[in-house]
């Protein structure tokens, strides 16, 4: 312990009172000795002597301290009175050896001693605590293992909360009795009144800009709390919350928490479970609505934050390749996205970028916007997936699946569209969802007789309808996209009635046809027909 932090103890803790004081900040203590005739000459002690003790040592020369001297010196009677302290601090400090000393009243010296002995012991022992606190953070399997096996040796409760007053753990919910937090960890997170108390408190006296513990008292609350913050890259993740019920290891509780905190950010780190809390306030809100969050809790962040959305919104997806995922070079392509898109919101999600984006009526960017988009094709892009509009943000979940189905279906189909709106391939997206194996089923029959026509006789029917239900029968937009002449069309429609009987004038028929010409395009693609 340094002289300074001794010093500001023994003032704090017992009401002692200097007289005068010169100490250097760098000077430790580990124990404390009298100044006497023949004193061993050890370093990071504390001397301790009345005034006429140090004076006739001073004079005899008797005694040599190392270097780095302390000296806590006992002033008599008479000196201690007199207005102007300058002349026994000059007789101190022509004492070649001695740089750092504090000076109480001599009938104050021995509860001085006493108490510097006391501070120090609690030192010693705080220390030892730590280290063994520290084993069991390094030897916990995970989150909830580790905080409870704190909270025996502290002997009070733990909470975890994330920076937006989510609950993420706790080392035992029986051990809580305080009826505000009972509440909240029924509910898993924080009302939105009590942040606003919350907000209050640190209104009147900020709370530390590090991680060092500090006091919260509630007058709504049983228990003192000590709190210490969690900051991952100097950003504020969380907090450890211990509920003093018990006052025993209060000093080493309030040495230990700000460790425990980041022992608690690397436990985090590896959870696939806490990977949202490591980003901003609204990214951490974003993280909620994309994986389904406590509808409440995320009404509160935004009540809370005055976060907002437009009333129209769409997931975005960018996949970038792999080259600029291996130079790390997302977040250059993320401020390009930004600038195109200024009312969006972003969040990193593995190897892909989520943008919450403003869309048209009719679900679909502005055409300045995605011509703007497709440059960056040529940037490092290979994918750019957009949702069916989300009119309400709890929504945006269910919308952002569908942007995570529309890359399996590009990949799939090996879709060559650079920017895919789900509307277009939402059937396919549809199918997807159902076994391979029972989907040929629902193909049309026709649609078989034609493959194998075609195979047999090296014809092209089921390529011309194909193409000519996608044309609604118009039939010469058919024959310029088959290159045929309309008359080789015509034949072809005619020979295609007479093998299978279709009735081309049936609305049934033709979706039936347009169902399975997509089914079988889907399978197709796996080897499946």
């Amino acid at each position: 312990m340094r002289f300074s932090q001794l010093k500001n103890r023994l003032e704090n803790d017992y009401g002692l009172v200097f007289l005068d004081a010169r100490i250097r900040e760098e000077d430790e203590i580990e124990e404390i000795a009298l100044l006497e005739a023949g004193a061993e000459a050890r370093e990071k002690v504390l001397y301790v002597a009345p005034s006429d003790t140090f004076f006739s040592w001073q004079k005899s020369r008797e005694g040599k301290l190392p270097e780095k001297r302390n000296l806590l010196l006992g002033l008599k009677k008479g000196r201690e009175d007199e207005d102007d302290l300058s002349p026994c601090r000059g007789e101190i400090q022509s004492t070649g050896n001695i740089e750092s000393y504090a000076a109480v009243s001599e009938m104050e010296i021995l509860k001085t001693l006493q108490a510097a002995n006391n501070i120090l012991h609690e030192e010693k022992r705080t220390g030892t605590e730590m280290a063994e606190l520290m084993a069991l953070t390094m030897k916990a399997n995970d989150l909830k293992e580790m905080i409870a096996s704190v909270s025996v040796k502290l002997e009070n409760p733990i909470i975890l909360i994330d920076s937006g007053f989510k609950i993420l753990d706790v080392s035992s919910a029986d051990s809580i009795d305080d009826p505000i937090w009972k509440k909240n960890l029924e509910r898993g997170y924080c009302s939105y009144e009590f942040i606003r108390e919350v907000q209050k408190l640190e209104e009147k006296g900020p709370f530390p800009s590090n991680s060092t513990a500090f006091e919260v008292i509630c007058r709504f609350s049983l228990y003192r709390k000590l709190c210490s913050k969690i900051f991952w890259k100097n950003h504020l993740v969380g907090y450890v919350i211990l509920l003093e019920k018990n006052k025993a290891k209060e000093a080493l509780a309030e040495a230990f928490l700000p460790y425990l905190g980041s022992a608690v950010c690397e436990m985090l780190q590896r959870s696939e479970k806490h990977r949202g809390i490591f980003g901003s306030q609204r990214e951490n809100l974003l993280y909620e609505l994309l994986h389904g969050g406590e509808e409440e809790l995320i009404r509160i962040r935004m009540k809370n934050s005055r976060m907002d959305f437009p009333e129209k919104v769409a997931c975005l997806v960018v996949r970038p390749n792999e080259y600029l995922n291996s130079i790390h070079a997302a977040e250059f392509l993320k401020e390009q996205i930004l600038r195109i898109l200024p009312d969006s919101s972003y969040l990193k999600e593995k190897n892909q970028m989520v943008f919450i984006v403003r869309i048209q009526k009719d679900g679909k960017l502005k055409a300045e916007e995605e011509k703007r988009l497709l440059s960056l094709f040529h940037k490092g892009v290979e994918h750019i997936g957009i949702s069916r509009p989300c009119e309400n943000i709890m929504n945006l979940k269910e919308v952002y699946r569908q942007c995570i189905k529309l890359y399996r279906i590009r990949e799939r189909l090996r879709v060559e569209d650079e920017i895919m709106y789900f509307e277009k391939y939402s059937f396919y997206v549809m199918i997807s969802e159902m076994k391979e194996r029972e989907l040929f089923q629902f193909s049309h029959p026709a649609l078989r007789t034609l493959r194998e026509h075609d195979q047999a006789h090296n014809s092209e029917l089921y390529e011309t309808l194909c193409v000519f239900t996608r044309c609604r029968g118009h039939m010469i937009k058919a024959a310029e996209i088959l290159s045929i002449h309309r008359n080789s069309l015509s034949y072809r429609i005619s020979r295609i009635l007479d093998l299978t009987g279709l009735d081309l004038q049936d609305d049934e028929e033709i979706f039936r046809l347009i169902c399975g010409f997509k089914l079988e395009q889907y399978l197709r693609v796996s080897g499946s027909v």
